[in-house]
């Protein structure tokens, strides 16, 4: 086989996570929570409605409140994914575009010299480091996109036109365009960090680099505005960090727990960092280094963003590390093999086989001869499946307290009935989202809570504390009830059925 017709690194990661993403975790993508069914029904509703709705239809609690859908872009695909091969199509979306991420991240450092076998080894740590947050929602393209700006940042010579078209795109996609922006100007501010160290006709070229990357921080936050909600844009995405009880109680907003798999795994990658530059014979560019420390940080204070530290900050510490890597005596024969395997290789046929395949593959719905290949379909063990469709059968209605990871699923499968909540606290606020916690949880007033709303249906996990309480108020019955859900109605919800008993609640949660 001649050497031109040989995939490249690009062409050999992108095929590997195209393929290991949708078959190996394409349950996960699809059921880890509800807010993928949430984006793909705001899709749908743009694409039959032909505009972005400007006021929440799909809550009682917020009815008629103005909304911003300030992540289109991707609600848009992923409806349009979902229309054409449903859930397979999702998954098959969210594949490509975590390998095109994984694969650009390899691509990144040969194209700077970088050793094409520490380049595998550094795309193999970020896909495992960011394997924590694969799940089918728009952040998925942060994922993808800052790559892209990583290529762009570090070639100061690429024309600042060239960030406009990316903060475009990123901007109606994903809030995680303001990332962007920050990203930009903490590098520059390392370059005038080094330009204060230096003299002549060096401190003039850190300068001018630095004049660059402010300049395309700003370009960049021109750029976003550019999208269907103008400047609302900018102050919705700013605003939801002042949500402190929101990120104080959602998950993925919390510091690293470093007793889990996932933390330890981050903890390892750490240190791995911290020894490397510490044992390296030259101080890492201040840009670099202080794109590492604000990403650390970032990581630290929020486990969501340990993706964007693997992302950018390990690529950047990988390329100043590569001289060094080269002359390590460990690995040698495998590094001449990825070398001589890199050199004369053609990159993107392999990657575009593999993409037509997996496409193929999807459109077939994920099976091939009747077997399942890409499992995307929800679990009736997670979300309440059962349940919705007797409710939906029976045309049952009423003032809905909800689950709240099941809010997105029941906007997507019960499009006609209203919910209390869903994973899209940005848009909820912090005080809905403490009515629900109080309910939820039992606080006192909480009754007060479901009169004040004026609450009449419960659609909750039957082994619920709420769940029991309500079965003992003589004014609420069991509609319906299996091991994952169960709806209980208040008088005026009433629908032919005996009452229940806590202990009927028991043997179905069971």
């Amino acid at each position: 086989m001649s050497g031109r017709a040989r995939p490249s690194l690009f062409d050999i990661i992108f095929t590997i996570w195209a393929l290991v993403v949708p078959i190996g975790f394409g349950y996960r993508l699809v059921n880890s929570d509800g807010d993928m069914a949430r984006h793909i029904r705001l899709g749908e509703v743009i694409l039959d409605q032909r505009a972005l709705p400007g006021v929440d239809l799909f809550s009682h609690t917020m009815a008629g409140k103005p909304f911003i859908a300030f992540e289109w872009g991707s609600e848009v695909l992923y409806a349009l994914a979902y229309r054409i091969a449903g859930l397979v199509g999702v998954v098959t979306l969210s594949g490509l575009t975590l390998a095109l991420a994984y694969a650009f991240v390899a691509r990144f450092l040969v194209r700077r010299g970088g050793d094409p076998l520490l380049a595998y080894l550094v795309s193999m740590a970020v896909a495992v480091l960011s394997a924590a947050h694969w799940l089918a929602r728009p952040h998925l393209f942060t994922m993808l996109l800052v790559v892209v700006l990583l290529e762009l940042m570090v070639r100061p010579q690429r024309k600042l036109w060239h960030y406009v078209p990316l903060f475009v795109v990123w901007a109606n996609l994903h809030g995680g365009f303001f990332y962007g922006c920050i990203t930009l100007v903490l590098y520059a501010l390392g370059e005038l960090a080094e330009a204060w160290l230096v003299l002549g006709d060096a401190r003039r070229e850190w300068l001018a680099r630095a004049r660059h990357h402010l300049a395309a921080a700003g370009i960049g936050l021109l750029a976003s505005l550019l999208n269907p909600n103008g400047w609302h844009l900018l102050a919705h995405v700013a605003g939801f960090f002042g949500n402190s009880a929101i990120l104080a109680l959602t998950q993925e907003f919390m510091s690293p727990d470093f007793h889990t798999v996932n933390g330890k795994i981050f903890l390892a990658v750490l240190l791995a960092v911290v020894g490397s530059l510490a044992l390296s014979r030259r101080r890492p560019p201040l840009p670099t280094l202080l794109i590492v420390l604000a990403n650390v940080a970032f990581a630290l204070i929020s486990q969501r963003n340990i993706e964007l530290f693997a992302l950018v900050a390990l690529p950047l510490v990988a390329l100043h590390l590569d001289a060094e890597w080269r002359a390590l005596p460990v690995l040698r024969r495998a590094k001449e093999v990825f070398q001589l395997e890199h050199e004369g290789s053609y990159s993107g046929v392999g990657a575009a086989i593999a993409a037509v395949l997996l496409v193929a593959l999807g459109l077939a719905g994920g099976r091939v001869a009747g077997f399942e290949v890409i499992p995307a379909r929800f679990d009736p063990k997670v979300f309440p499946v059962a349940a919705v469709a007797k409710a939906r059968a029976d045309r049952l209605q009423g003032r809905m307290y909800n689950n709240f990871i099941w809010g997105g699923y029941l906007v997507l499968e019960w499009p006609e009935q209203r919910i209390f909540i869903d994973g899209a606290t940005d848009f909820y606020g912090e005080e809905l989202f403490k009515d629900y916690i109080r309910v939820n949880t039992l606080d006192p007033g909480w009754r007060e809570i479901l009169d004040r709303w004026k609450v009449n249906m419960a659609l909750i996990p039957p082994q619920s504390r709420l769940a029991h309480e309500l079965v003992r108020d003589r004014e609420w019955q069991i509609w319906y009830c299996d091991s994952t859900a169960t709806i209980l109605l208040a008088p005026d919800t009433t629908r032919p059925g005996g009452r229940g008993t806590e202990s009927d609640l028991g043997r179905c949660g069971s």
